[in-house]
């Protein structure tokens, strides 16, 4: 979710067709499938929670 880069080089491989960094409010479009914007919501919800976060299970 919060990430610094340490170095390296990322590249393409068969489960990607491009990589960047987007802001949570700039999401490209998502393989919904994979991932939906309320999943990544949740993530964000559990990084503020930090202690409190309450765990879900699907």
């Amino acid at each position: 979710m919060l990430c610094e880069v340490e170095g390296g080089i990322i590249k393409e491989k068969s489960e990607t067709i491009g990589f960047d960094y987007f802001t949570k409010d700039n999401l490209p479009i998502l393989a919904t499938k994979k991932n939906n914007e309320e999943q990544i919501q949740m993530c964000f919800d559990a990084y503020k929670a930090s202690n409190h976060w309450k765990i879900y299970f699907d």
